[in-house]
């Protein structure tokens, strides 16, 4: 999978907030899921945004998507 344009899914570009660049390899978009789970708000993810996270999850978390409960 090639790198994700942050741009193209509103809840990630969220949770990147200290992170500057437009395109983000899609590995770190998947550890930033897991780890920020808590500020993402899951009635605003756009239905290309949830299949994101699968496809992320099936590629990189074996089909297990474990996202931390706290920060």
């Amino acid at each position: 999978m090639s790198n994700i344009n942050r741009s193209h899914y509103p809840e990630l570009n969220h949770i990147l907030w200290d992170v500057h660049q437009k395109f983000i390899p899609a590995q770190l978009a998947f550890v930033f899921y897991e780890k920020r789970w808590a500020y993402i708000s899951q009635q605003k993810l756009l239905p290309k945004e949830k299949k994101l996270i699968a496809r992320l999850t099936k590629e990189f978390g074996q089909g297990v998507f474990m996202p931390a409960l706290y920060n």
